[in-house]
């Protein structure tokens, strides 16, 4: 939390620990450039600078997540990855992805990393490592990190840390079965074509005009809520409508409330998608009814 807590998320938390600088992602700086691409290419150039600002022997890493899921699915550019992968290696710096949702297929590929096509020193994954059947985390790291823990107990090089779960068995046998059962069906490969077929439909609810942009990669979009777009101004009380008409409708989705996300079961079909999309529709016209 004291990484990447976000205003009221972590204020009542407070004091949080020490010791992390904070960089701004490309969607706060966006309506200050012409293009997109523009926009990352100064937003991650901002790394390098806060690095060199604190000194590059006292930064370990840089902790992003691909896709920013609670930013509202904020989707950065193939370049920002590279730009930023550079910068790490220049100053000695891990590059750190947090994939705990990105990762195991949901964007198109098993990893984020992949479909941004850039590799991290650490990658930190769960959620759909078990496909939410049972809690499990994994840390995935590079071998000679890895070789760094590993000698004789004389050496103490090894984290003495009690964890009462570790190893967990069932929790494993979890994992191991999903893994294979992603791998076996390709499920990498159906969240791309999941992604292609559900994502014109979002953009086709943009004739409401409160709709100013749809996000993301595979089978992780975010639907961005305005109330005009000439002015792009949030929307929030469209968001609160709409949380609430969707679960009168048996939808239930997330809304924060200027944005909503869609991440279908990759498991799902084009039926489900279109009466997913069906039930999104029928609630968002009547949440502009009810503002």
């Amino acid at each position: 939390m004291a990484a990447s807590g976000t205003g009221k998320r972590k204020s009542k938390f407070e004091p949080q620990m020490g010791g992390f600088c904070k960089v701004f992602p490309p969607t706060y700086w966006r309506d200050r450039f012409s293009s997109w691409e523009e926009c990352n290419r100064f937003s991650a150039q901002l790394f390098e600078d806060v690095i060199l600002n604190e000194d590059p022997d006292t930064v370990a890493g840089v902790l992003v997540e691909p896709i920013g899921n609670t930013g509202g699915i904020i989707t950065p550019t193939e370049e920002y990855f590279r730009i930023l992968r550079d910068i790490c290696d220049r100053y000695n710096v891990m590059l750190i992805f947090d994939e705990i949702i990105t990762g195991f297929a949901r964007t198109g590929s098993m990893f984020a990393a992949q479909t941004f096509g850039v590799t991290p020193d650490i990658i930190c994954s769960g959620k759909g490592l078990s496909s939410g059947v049972i809690p499990l985390g994994a840390m995935i790291a590079r071998e000679d990190m890895a070789d760094a823990f590993f000698g004789p107990a004389e050496a103490e090089v090894q984290f003495a840390h009690g964890n009462t779960f570790a190893g967990n068995p069932l929790a494993c046998a979890v994992g191991s079965a999903v893994i294979d059962e992603i791998v076996e069906k390709k499920l990498d490969q159906k969240a791309q074509r999941l992604g292609q077929y559900l994502r014109p439909k979002l953009e086709g609810l943009k004739k409401y005009g409160v709709i100013r942009e749809v996000r993301g990669k595979g089978a992780l979009l975010g639907v961005e809520l305005v109330k005009d777009t000439r002015t792009n101004q949030p929307f929030a009380a469209l968001g609160h409508a709409l949380k609430k008409t969707a679960l009168e409708n048996g939808l239930i989705m997330r809304v924060d409330p200027c944005w909503f996300a869609v991440a279908p079961a990759l498991i799902a079909e084009e039926s489900d998608l279109d009466e997913m999309m069906a039930l999104i529709e029928k609630s968002l016209q009547e949440a502009l009814n009810r503002v």
